[in-house]
């Protein structure tokens, strides 16, 4: 997937039957333009109504779920890979991929949104088994919601409260770390957590409790 970072663009899979070779090379990028696949009369399409077009070879309808969801998607990657934009990229192009040959199979048991964060936290996982950890890029901290009536005075000021918060992020274990990206900042429930993470929520609500823990030990200055 080369236009990972435009969320409007997904590379088909070769193995995605082609739906006019006219029109749609095997292997070319389907660009889905916003309000055309997602709508029907009007009304906008929900995922489980795209996913069950795409699991019969709908390539637009595919491609209009990783419009919608890329965005989230890819940040959960790139934060848990520790800014490794290549390497979140590869995970969310695998998950993808993995996604389209098992529609057909997806029985609905779990929303499509945190069946697609479970594919791609499998695919960050083995990715974190195979490669050294890299620094977090300043660009992820930036796109994390910052507390209310916080305005940093000055750039460095900034760039100090990124570097802690970095290196508080990267000192939290894996699934506590994994925990507290998926509520609180992609806002999934304890429930969708449990899912993703294929764990119980009572164990999703003691990673959080550590994790929140950790960090209001370690952002106690920044108050």
């Amino acid at each position: 997937m080369s236009a990972l970072g435009h969320y409007g663009t997904v590379s088909v899979p070769a193995t995605v039957p082609r739906l006019s070779p006219a029109t749609v090379p095997e292997g070319a990028a389907v660009t889905v333009p916003k309000g055309t696949v997602d709508t029907i009369e009007g009304t906008a399409r929900s995922d489980e109504a795209l996913a069950r077009s795409a699991a019969l070879g709908d390539r637009f309808a595919f491609a209009e779920l990783a419009r919608r969801h890329g965005p989230a998607l890819f940040r959960y990657a790139a934060r848990m890979l520790t800014g490794q934009h290549h390497a979140a990229e590869d995970a969310l192009q695998e998950a993808l991929v993995t996604a389209w040959l098992a529609l057909p199979d997806f029985r609905g048991d779990a929303s499509v949104r945190t069946w697609l964060f479970r594919l791609v936290a499998n695919e960050c996982a083995t990715s974190r088994r195979r490669r050294r950890p890299q620094p977090v890029d300043d660009g992820l901290l930036e796109m994390m919601p910052g507390r209310d009536g916080y305005r940093p005075d000055s750039a460095a000021v900034a760039a100090d409260l990124r570097a802690a918060l970095e290196d508080a992020l990267d000192e939290l274990p894996w699934r506590q770390r994994a925990s507290w990206m998926l509520r609180e900042v992609e806002g999934l429930s304890y429930a969708e957590i449990a899912e993703v993470l294929g764990v119980g929520p009572a164990v999703v609500r003691g990673q959080l409790h550590r994790a929140r823990s950790t960090l209001a030990v370690r952002m106690e200055q920044w108050r």
